[in-house]
């Protein structure tokens, strides 16, 4: 009797042991990983803020879309995690780039909370020079006054950059219009390029901030313009808008995230 009482015994405690593998640690269950599916951005609400002269306005747009402005809209609008783009729009015919800074103070609490914000300035600027000076014109004089415009657009950059500092601001260069009026100035896309050039070379001190090239764009293209022979068409506007996101689209971290 006793010795079936200690076989049962060594039983009992053989069966509340843990049987150990060869390696002296327990046997696990099977563990699976499983990975997170990586979270989406939220959908972003974008506002833009347009400032500056009558190709910001759209004057010349025979189908009424907005010109280049109205036409960028859909195209950021489409972008995924992109909800819905609001605008600003304050351009305005014969503006100048002397008339921009109490536009940009008027608009400042837009400017505030702008994801982007859109610049066309300087045709203007080149015309008055035409205007000023129609009988004398010059290489020189167009130079002089394009070192005067680039001193009041890094000022003007300045401005909006304390104003918002984390905004991607877009400058649109100039295109040669002027190729039918002015024939006796064969310089004038020489003018034109270096006027974009010095622009260039102010916009490139400034963090998120794009300067849109177009001249080639509008090269030997009437086409492209508005019966005027100054602003584009409908077709020119619409070709902008693709430049112009296109450059966005290359800096999406900038304002999409």
């Amino acid at each position: 009797m006793m010795r079936w009482g200690w076989l049962i015994m060594v039983g009992v405690l053989l069966t509340g042991c843990t049987v150990l593998p060869a390696g002296g640690k327990p046997d696990r269950p099977h563990e699976t990983a499983v990975s997170q599916p990586e979270a989406k951005p939220l959908p972003k609400d974008i506002h833009l803020v347009a400032l500056g002269d009558s190709l910001t306005e759209g004057v010349g747009d025979g189908e009424r879309k907005g010109g280049y402005v109205g036409r960028l809209v859909p195209l950021l609008a489409a972008e995924d995690g992109v909800r819905t783009v609001t605008v600003t729009n304050a351009g305005k015919r014969g503006r100048r780039i002397t008339e921009l800074e109490p536009v940009i103070r008027a608009h400042q609490a837009e400017l505030e909370r702008a994801h982007i914000v859109m610049i066309t300035i300087g045709g203007n600027d080149v015309m008055n020079v035409v205007r000023a000076h129609f009988f004398d014109l010059s290489y020189e004089r167009f130079a002089n006054e394009s070192q005067r415009f680039a001193e009041r657009l890094d000022h003007l950059l300045m401005l909006l950059r304390t104003i918002n500092p984390d905004a991607v601001v877009v400058l649109i260069g100039l295109y040669n219009p002027f190729s039918a009026t002015l024939p006796n100035i064969p310089e004038i896309d020489d003018v034109i390029a270096e006027w974009n050039r010095t622009s260039q070379a102010v916009v490139s001190r400034y963090p998120r901030t794009i300067f849109v090239d177009i001249q080639d764009m509008f090269a030997n293209r009437d086409d492209l313009l508005h019966r005027d022979e100054f602003h584009p068409n409908a077709e020119g506007y619409a070709q902008m808008a693709v430049r112009v996101y296109e450059s966005l689209d290359a800096r999406k971290e900038w304002w999409a995230n």
